[in-house]
Parts: C-alpha cells; structure tokens; sequence
C-alpha cells in the first residue's frame, strides 16, 4: 500500500504498551463520544492536554459567531471544524447542520447579543 504525502504531519514513536493502551482507549463509548477514531486522535488530544497545562496551547471557543445576515446566522464550529446556519423564522429556529431547531448552535446564536438584540426588534422571540 502506498501511503499518502502527508506535509503538515510527521510521526512520533510510541512504545508497545502505550499503542496497546490506545488501541484498548479507542473501542470504549468515550472515545467514541470525544470524536477520537485513531491513534493519531489520541495522540494529539494528549499532546495538547499537555501543552495547554503548561501554557504552550491555547484551544479555540468550540463555537465562534462568523457572520448574521437577515435571516440567519452563521456560526462556526470549531471541534467539527464545519459552519452551522442558525435560521430564524416568525418565532421560530432551525439549525441547518443538526437539522433540528434544538442544539449547540441555535443555543449558541441565542446568545450573541447582537443576533438577540436584532431578533427582538422584530418581534421574535425564542420559545
């Protein structure tokens, strides 16, 4: 198998017992539930742990306030690293990527007080 050029990566070794360690890691619910599916997940999140205790790395907000329109608000999604539209209608909300008018982002775009002020002027109000 011929792997892929890879530029902005390179390899670390690890021993046996930690690759084991991470391989058993990787099939429990919480890994799963973190979004962590290989090795090199695992590996980065604990670099970063580390490297964010000891003031070398800071994360970025998970959710960050991209742009409002006059329907809708964009917002971007920093752990899924995707843009959610935050639609707003009448007294009601949707969330383009959820495809629900109840998650992160909707509650998210509820408290930006410049999306809030606007909604209320006119005359929209969260349920």
């Amino acid at each position: 198998m011929v792997q892929k050029a890879r530029p902005e990566w390179d390899k670390v070794n690890l021993t046996r017992a930690m690759i084991n360690l991470i391989e058993k890691y990787l099939e429990t619910d919480l890994a799963k539930q973190r979004g962590l599916k290989n090795r090199s997940d695992v590996a980065s999140e604990g670099v970063k742990l580390v490297l964010e205790r000891d003031g070398m790395y800071a994360r970025r907000s998970r959710l960050e306030h991209l742009n409002m329109y006059e329907d809708h608000v964009k917002v971007v999604d920093n752990e899924i690293d995707r843009i959610a539209s935050v639609y707003f209608k009448g007294d009601g909300v949707f969330c383009d990527f959820c495809e629900t008018d109840s998650c992160i982002h909707t509650d998210f775009a509820y408290s930006i007080p410049k999306v809030v002020n606007a909604l209320e002027s006119r005359g929209h109000r969260r349920k």
